[in-house]
């Protein structure tokens, strides 16, 4: 017999949601439509009953037309057969205000192709909506509760043009979270919470307690941490399937918003999402790692390379390759690895690291802002 997702309710709406969600933001980044709406399909062949998505999910494609999740969504869900269920759809727009939260409303019901008012539909598909204010912060809230939106927005959840109202919001506006929690509009909401950065337990269960659904966003760490993954996951382990089993440890979360691109992610998601959760004590361990890798890797070379797409150095110095080892050595050496190998490739290339003269100009083309001149100074140190 085949083993299904578990469901979660989403606080108390009635809504019971699978435990792993569709996170369709990375679907515009893909080449093709076709591409987006098969991992849609996929996600809807495995049971996945959320799919999670935002107004400023979009990118310019080289032909100069618009690839836009929501309307990758409209589309799957217009040819999809054989649902026998509601499918929560959760998009999200920046109308802080009242005109601007009407139109942001407007562009993505008729994106996502929504007819109807209370009985919502997609191309016949029966979907609930969550509406979303997208990210707020201290300002935007301050403004929000002033400008009469949340009331605005209120009626018009009553009319039926969305089922559920919702934010998102993220590390460093805990402030405005507590208070927007406390503020009784709204049912659902969506926030980090990972392995390296669990610092919002406290109000996902105060939301939790409040009858409050609670998406989990960034389980992976976000776009910084991944890239980061490559570098430290053959000295420690907390790979992609460790942090997903994190996430989904917290009875206080409703599902996980796992952001995927290609349908092998999500049948890794779904499979993780059949394990054994967690005990507590693994996931302290878990969190202690992480914040060994944290330290560690604070202020040091993701092995990106994006920044030798847009610029080449006057001196012809490859800095990721040199930096790579910088990386490497602090990693290692904070996990009692072996490091003389890695002092040997830099020996290897010390003579073209000499070559920086600190000039500077790469420091602009670094996308994590971080003095390359400088840190080229600190491998000539550690691996001298």
């Amino acid at each position: 017999m085949k083993q299904e997702l578990k469901r979660r309710p989403l606080g108390t709406t009635g809504e019971h949601i699978t435990e792993v969600s569709l996170g369709a933001m990375n679907l515009r980044t893909l080449d093709t439509e076709v591409e987006g709406i098969a991992v849609i399909n996929k996600a809807l062949d495995l049971g996945i009953n959320l799919i999670d998505t935002a107004r400023g999910y979009s990118e310019e494609k080289p032909d100069g037309s618009l690839r836009e999740s929501e309307v990758l969504v409209k589309k799957a869900l217009t040819e999809y057969k054989g649902l026998t269920e509601p499918i929560v759809i959760v998009t999200k727009g920046h109308g802080y205000d009242i005109e601007a939260f009407d139109r942001d409303l407007k562009t993505s019901r008729e994106k996502l192709g929504i007819e109807g008012q209370t009985k919502l539909t997609i191309g016949g598909t029966a979907i609930k909506l969550v509406y979303f204010f997208h990210g707020i912060s201290q300002d935007r809230w301050v403004s929000m509760k002033e400008n009469g939106v949340l009331d605005h927005a209120k009626t018009l959840q009553e009319q039926g043009l969305f089922t559920y109202l919702g934010f998102s919001s993220h590390n460093g506006h805990e402030e405005c979270i507590d208070d927007a929690i406390k503020s009784d509009y709204f049912q659902v909401i969506e926030l980090p919470y990972n392995v390296f950065a669990p610092g919002l337990e406290d109000l996902i269960k105060l939301a939790y307690d409040k009858g409050i659904g609670v998406i989990n966003m960034k389980a992976f760490g976000g776009n910084g941490m991944v890239s980061k993954t490559e570098v430290f996951k053959q000295y420690c382990d907390i790979s992609t399937q460790k942090r997903l089993q994190f996430a989904l440890a917290s009875p206080y979360i409703t599902t996980v918003d796992a952001g995927c691109k290609f349908i092998e992610e999500i049948n890794e998601d779904v499979a993780t999402a059949m394990l054994p959760k967690l005990s507590k004590v693994e996931c302290d361990q878990l969190i202690g790692l992480a914040k060994r890798v944290g330290e560690c890797t604070e202020g040091t070379c993701r092995e990106c390379t994006h920044c030798l797409e847009k610029f080449e150095c006057p001196q012809d110095v490859n800095f990721p390759k040199i930096l790579a080892l910088h990386t490497r050595y602090k990693i290692a050496n904070e996990f009692d690895y072996e490091i003389e190998t890695i002092k040997k490739k830099y020996v290897a290339i010390r003579e073209e690291a000499l070559k920086c003269v600190s000039c500077g100009l790469c420091k602009e083309w670094c996308e994590y802002k971080l003095d390359i001149p400088k840190l080229l100074q600190e491998t000539q140190y550690l691996l001298k």
